[in-house]
């Protein structure tokens, strides 16, 4: 789940300078708009001038309001400070790298491919190249006029030779001031309006902005209390912290622990301990932030602030944040962090389980993690003493949205990189991928997915090959969504998300320090896991029954006769109750093909009887 995304897509922190004067004239050519614009707003020499900048005002956001600094030297020197109290993010770039110091002081430098290309995009901005009609980076267009309120607008569209991200600015006929901008990036939109016109330093600016990013619909505004102009900044301002946090300790004084982890329906669990209590928590690299539910947070008696948006697997979630005590982890101790707080007990209570919160980015970050699937053991390394001497494949993994991303080749021809998520428990091809290799028309095992944001239609496929790593995995079955979604899964960004059908072959190295990935074959490499022979997909309903949620069309439980809403009450004579939980239950559906079971199912308050024979849902 991304957080992060919901608060900076964009550059929400990035202001626009804005005009207002000269009456506008029926004008198509780009560059006369921009020449009337400029001169409006007091003169281009003026805004060439401005080599440094710094600001400061208000912040508000979700029912939370704090403040925001910002320095600036051209062309692409930065510091930004974020503080609403329950979060806190800095971020800055000193010219040669951009880096973030998130909510709980963990340092990030950025350094996945995207990320790189927008720094590129915004220097070149701030050099004023997007505006020279010479330009060899930029086009641009006049794209007609347009209501903004009352005022009519001009827009002009900016596209660059660098990435797909396009910019549409609107300036108002009369005053040329830019009333709005929009900013385009394949998996988001952010919407700003600007008012409150004021005259500062010779040049006419906005001194409050109204944003909206889509598709979440965060809104945010901006009021600008404080600006100065070429104010003179310490250089030593823009540099990233010069040592990292470390709010945690080994009890035994070393510098590495190792933990067993539960294995249960392709996910990882742990056991975390608060207050003297041990609990059940999912781990989790998909996650940007670590979250806990609700339902524990209020048990805790955490205090619980904001009202967020993020994205999960599909679609948006509601998030607040609280400070999570100090805890511990079988051999660690950990200080007290900010968590996120939102409801995954619709996706846990479906699985009868208890688990209560999700442990990721805050967690794992302060470690090299091995992950040793056939062991189910967890290795927890300072990553300052960490050092590898095995012979298994290194590969770069840049963190995009604080989750790794590493590149991957199925069936030899379809290649590209997809987020690394120890919290998903199958391997996903997105949707805009695969509509562009006309993946979407292939035959598979229709299913229902669910993740942070809610079910979403998919179907299973079965590929010939999955190169990782420098090693092949045969006969993979990989998911795609079966409708456009609007975050997660749908995201065009990336090939695809990653998720433990696959990791189990290996052990896993996750080296967050210097964002790579050590891959060796694990015990079970190359295993031929058992998949579901049934077609069905059951869940504990709210009576805590096994409620048949969906039946795949042409599958052996749509001819054994089931329908959604079928509830079970035994298999082969055996009450429901006696099974050690969902996913003994599950188990019994991926035995061989041929294996014949009775079931005792409840159809609109009938008894009935069904005869359910397992087969090979890929022949």
């Amino acid at each position: 789940m991304k957080i992060t995304k919901a608060l900076f897509a964009g550059g929400v922190l990035v202001l626009i300078l804005c005009s207002s004067l000269l009456a506008g004239a029926d004008l198509k050519d780009p560059y006369q708009i921009l020449d009337r614009h400029f001169e409006a707003i007091g003169g281009l020499d003026k805004v060439r001038a401005e080599n440094s900048s710094y600001l400061e005002g208000i912040f508000a956001m979700a029912g939370l309001e704090g403040t925001f600094k910002q320095w600036t030297v051209k062309p692409d020197r930065r510091r930004e400070e974020l503080d609403l109290t329950v979060f806190k993010e800095t971020s800055g770039d000193n010219g040669e790298v951009s880096w973030v110091v998130d909510m709980n002081g963990k340092l990030k430098i950025v350094k996945d491919e995207n990320a790189l290309k927008r720094r590129e995009v915004s220097r070149l901005k701030a050099e004023l190249d997007h505006i020279n009609p010479e330009s060899e980076n930029f086009t641009v267009t006049f794209e007609g006029i347009e209501k903004v309120g009352d005022a009519d607008c001009y827009v002009i569209k900016y596209a660059n030779r660098i990435n797909d991200d396009v910019t549409f600015e609107y300036f108002d006929t009369e005053s040329f001031n830019v009333i709005k901008t929009i900013e385009k990036q394949p998996d988001v939109e952010s919407h700003m309006l600007f008012s409150d016109f004021r005259e500062s330093d010779g040049v006419i600016r906005s001194f409050t902005q109204d944003i909206e990013i889509l598709p979440i619909g965060q809104k945010i505004s901006l009021k600008i209390e404080k600006y100065e102009v070429n104010p003179e900044i310490d250089p030593a301002l823009f540099e990233p912290p010069a040592e990292d946090v470390k709010d945690y300790e080994f009890a035994s004084g070393g510098s590495s622990e190792t933990v067993s982890f539960q294995f249960m329906g392709e996910h990882l669990y742990i056991m975390v301990n608060i207050g003297g209590k041990e609990r059940r928590w999912i781990l989790d690299t998909g996650a940007s932030v670590t979250c806990i539910s609700k339902r524990y947070a209020e048990e805790l008696g955490l205090e619980a602030k904001g009202n967020l948006k993020g994205s999960g697997a599909g679609n948006v979630v509601e998030v607040s944040f609280a400070t999570l005590p100090p805890f511990s982890i079988e051999g660690i101790k950990f200080q007290s962090q900010q968590a996120a707080v939102l409801d995954i007990s619709m996706f846990f209570d479906r699985f009868n389980i208890d688990v209560v919160g999700i442990m990721g980015y805050d967690f794992l970050s302060r470690f090299t993690t091995r992950v040793d699937y056939a062991n189910r053991t967890l290795t927890f390394y300072d990553p300052d003493e960490f050092a590898y001497a095995g012979e298994g494949s290194v590969i770069d993994a840049p963190l995009q949205g604080n989750m790794f991303t590493a590149p991957i080749t199925v069936d030899g021809t379809m290649t590209g990189r997809c987020t690394i998520d120890l919290g998903a428990g199958s391997d996903n091809i997105h949707y805009p991928y695969a509509k562009e290799k006309g993946l979407l028309e292939r035959k598979g095992v229709e299913r229902y997915g669910m993740g942070a944001g809610g079910e979403f239609r998919e179907k299973e496929i079965k590929f010939k090959t999955i190169e990782f790593g420098g090693y092949t995995i045969n006969d993979p079955i990989m998911d795609i969504p079966m409708d456009e979604l609007e975050v997660g899964f749908g995201s065009a960004e990336v090939m695809g998300n990653l998720g433990n059908t696959l990791f189990r072959h290996f052990v896993l190295y996750l080296d967050y320090k210097n964002q790579q990935m050590i891959i060796e074959k694990g015990g079970d490499f190359g295993k031929d896991f058992p998949s579901d022979h049934s077609g069905l997909q059951i869940w504990f309903n709210d009576q805590k029954q096994y409620e048949v949620r969906h039946v795949c069309p042409g599958a052996p439980g749509e001819k054994a006769g089931f329908v959604q809403g079928d509830v079970i009450n035994s298999i082969n004579g055996i009450d429901m109750k006696y099974f050690d939980g969902y996913f003994a239950v599950v188990d019994l559906f991926r035995e061989s093909p041929g294996t014949n079971y009775e079931i005792s199912i409840i159809r609109d308050g009938e008894n009935k009887k069904l005869t359910l024979q397992l087969e090979d849902l890929f022949d």
